[in-house]
């Protein structure tokens, strides 16, 4: 009976942790630090501090495409593919490539022109246009 008990126990802890350190490893990061030095070299200018959830909550009705898309090899159209939520240097490279936008154009286009669009469409909060917005001198 208590051999049982002890196995059975066990096996739960095992369950649980295996769920929880699972679960860990494939959750974005809340806050994190865009430098790519390893693309871009020295920085002329301060890394840019980003929230994901911040980004999340405000773009929930257009969904995760915006930022994470992939091209879908029959229409060339950028889509959202579950599961493939790769961060932008996964694709985009130092300099254009083929289709592929480098990183830096891709970043301040995709970034700047979704604030933009989200202070004319009348939000308070649209987010940050200018250089200075988002790459912040920490004093």
């Amino acid at each position: 009976m208590l051999k049982t008990w002890l196995t059975r126990s066990l096996a739960l802890v095992f369950v649980l942790w295996f769920m929880t350190s699972w679960t860990n490893s494939i959750a974005q990061e809340a806050e994190y630090t865009l430098a790519h030095e390893d693309v871009f070299g020295k920085l002329r200018r301060p890394p840019v501090e980003f929230s994901h959830d911040i980004h999340s909550e405000a773009l929930e009705s257009d969904g995760c495409s915006v930022c994470h898309h992939v091209p879908d090899e029959k229409s060339g159209l950028l889509v959202y593919v579950e599961g493939e939520e790769l961060s932008c240097k996964e694709c985009h490279e130092q300099r254009q490539k083929n289709q592929s936008p480098a990183l830096r154009e891709a970043y301040h286009g995709n970034c700047t022109i979704c604030h933009r669009r989200l202070i004319k469409a009348g939000h308070t909060q649209g987010g940050p246009t200018t250089c200075g917005g988002c790459h912040i001198k920490q004093q």
